[in-house]
């Protein structure tokens, strides 16, 4: 199994269940094996007698478990449509059609022990869009245009300028 394989195994189980929901809602012994499988993809070698791949098949294998183990348990995945993304480590946020849909979501974070949760509505966020005029400007000029987070320098560090002195720049 490839990483992108694995990737794209990590990622319909995240968008079904949300992001890091499905060990909150399996047994602490299913949740702890899984992240020690996890662990090992941040080694510098497989573990004796085993390939990259048998180690990333084992991975795949884990997502089934859990899924299964939480379905047996009585929870579902998230209600659909529903989308979820890291905003900082650790802290997601959801995007929910509606109030009610909101109040779901909501709900079920709190019986599945989420913490740094926050779900959004579409007109929440249409609201915080048009605060910000510059973004849908941006959108409007550049039809696909992605939104990307600010590259800020290092604290403490000061970004050089691009212009270097001597080439019609400041201090000339």
């Amino acid at each position: 199994m490839t990483p992108a394989e694995l990737d794209a195994i990590a990622a319909k189980h995240e968008r079904a269940w949300g992001i890091g929901r499905l060990p909150l809602l399996v047994s602490a012994e299913t949740a702890t094996r899984f992240a020690a499988a996890l662990d090992l993809l941040t080694a510098d070698f497989p573990p004796a007698g085993q390939t990259w791949e048998a180690v990333r098949a084992s991975i795949a294998r884990g997502w089934a478990a859990l899924d299964g183990e939480a379905r047996k348990r009585g929870h579902e995945p998230l209600p659909p449509p529903v989308a979820e993304d890291e905003w900082a480590p650790g802290k997601v946020f959801a995007v929910a059609l509606d109030n009610a849909h909101k109040h779901v979501l909501e709900l079920r974070a709190q019986q599945d022990g989420r913490k740094h949760y926050s779900v959004w509505t579409v007109a929440e966020l249409a609201v915080l869009i048009r605060a910000i005029p510059v973004v849908s400007s941006v959108k409007d000029l550049f039809p696909g245009a992605e939104i990307l987070p600010p590259r800020l320098p290092p604290i403490g560090k000061v970004p050089h300028d691009d212009i270097p002195f001597g080439a019609g720049g400041v201090g000339e």
